[in-house]
């Protein structure tokens, strides 16, 4: 249980850091330790693709 939402972290730890796993947890409302026995059903992988997106997209870089 928990191993394809357990990889949104480890995503947003590779492409943000502790600040953006934070982030995702609080999004999620699902902290790192919670994941890993929270079951993958496709209501909670969009929930994490989703939000990790969001915190993509608040933080790209301002054109010009």
């Amino acid at each position: 249980m928990g191993k394809v939402l357990q990889t949104f972290f480890d995503q947003a730890q590779q492409e943000g850091g502790i600040v953006w796993r934070m982030k995702l947890a609080m999004l999620t409302k699902m902290g790192p330790t919670i994941v890993k026995d929270a079951p993958d059903t496709p209501e909670n992988i969009k929930l994490f693709k989703d939000s990790l997106q969001k915190i993509r997209d608040s933080n790209r870089p301002l054109p010009g």
